[in-house]
């Protein structure tokens, strides 16, 4: 192909995406959906409590839907406007898929530009997360071109390039799923209880309970966990995570008198920070021994009840680790990679007439 003929023919097949009546009812889903999720997130009450960010929640549930969309719908839409125009060979598929791809993403705009004006969302967090999802939108496209413009069978062609993006969800789960023949770590919890005196008429004045208690008697539990630090790397690679990865998480700190506790309860912001925390915090080992005792707790709080270790606080995940985002990227470059090498190598295979 001449290089004059190069532009017609990529306008030709971009015609070709907007006129295929798949493609129309798809996008229109991910706009009227990222409206319909930009609506009840900035207008709901939930969101309006100082130090959230209603236009950040719903920018993450944008970006994250459109992602999901551009996973699971590119190859079967490839596959129809193919059909309906003709086109073979790797290029056309390539320009075909990141059209897809790409779109399915530009349809969720609006929504995107409405979360981010309602609250005004730093540069640093949209910047980051559309530069994630314009690398997923490569992957997901070279992934989807590369089986169309390689295998003839258009059949074998979409279930290729269904299982080469789906690769990138389902490794990464089966590489943390090994946690479970590796032995794990036992976590030793020792709580020291109060033995309140027989003569309970004195009573503390600022406390309100008996005078000199005392800590002798111990309780202990164990319980094993996996160890996930050892696979955490598997994580990141996932798209979500991937997403989520390059936006740097943030949290907001809620009244523990809301919920009756007696230390400070913070919560992420968004999607992006929720799903990277729980990435993140995979990085962490696991605590082996824990002390509470009931005395001392009594004497820092004024009650003997306590706040028991459920894992790292939030701020401690952030605090404690780095993003994986440089991980994730290099491991969907890898599985990326090996499925290209691989497609390309099939017409190769096959047995000559």
């Amino acid at each position: 192909m001449s290089k004059t003929a190069v532009v017609p023919r990529v306008l030709a097949l971009v015609s070709a995406v907007a006129r295929t009546p798949f493609w129309v009812t798809i996008a229109s889903t991910v706009a009227a959906l990222s409206l319909i999720a930009v609506a009840l997130t900035v207008f709901s009450e939930g969101t309006t409590y100082e130090g959230l960010d209603s236009g950040r929640m719903a920018f993450s549930f944008v970006v994250l839907l459109s992602l999901a969309f551009v996973l699971f719908a590119t190859p079967a839409i490839t596959d129809r406007v193919r059909d309906l125009n003709g086109a073979k060979g790797v290029i056309d598929s390539l320009v075909i898929a990141f059209t897809v791809a790409g779109s399915l993403v530009v349809a969720a705009v609006p929504a995107g530009l409405w979360a981010l004006l309602a609250t005004g969302v730093e540069f640093s967090v949209w910047a980051a997360a559309l530069g994630a999802l314009v690398l997923e939108v490569l992957v997901v496209a070279v992934l989807t071109g590369v089986a169309f413009g390689t295998i003839a069978r258009t059949g074998v062609a979409t279930a290729v390039a269904y299982s080469a993006i789906s690769s990138l969800i389902v490794v990464p789960l089966i590489a943390l799923s090994t946690v479970a023949f590796i032995p794990g770590v036992e976590q030793r919890i020792t709580v020291t209880s109060i033995d309140w005196p027989e003569d309970q008429d004195e009573i503390d004045p600022v406390t309100g309970y008996p005078l000199n208690p005392v800590c002798t008697t111990k309780n202990v539990q164990t319980q094993t966990f996996p160890q996930y630090n050892l696979v955490w790397a598997a994580a990141p690679t996932i798209p979500f995570m991937f997403v989520s990865e390059a936006v740097e998480p943030a949290l907001v700190e809620f009244n523990p008198d809301i919920y009756g506790s007696t230390t400070a309860t913070s919560a992420a912001v968004d999607l992006f920070s929720t799903l990277s925390i729980e990435s993140r915090g995979m990085q962490l080992p696991i605590v082996e021994d824990i002390g509470y005792s009931e005395c001392d707790a009594l004497e820092e709080t004024g009650e003997p009840y306590m706040d028991f270790y459920s894992g790292p606080q939030p701020q401690t995940v952030i605090d404690s680790t780095e993003s994986g985002f440089g991980v994730g990227l290099a491991g969907q470059g890898i599985l990326t990679a090996a499925w290209i090498v691989g497609m390309l190598a099939i017409p190769k295979r096959r047995p000559r007439p």
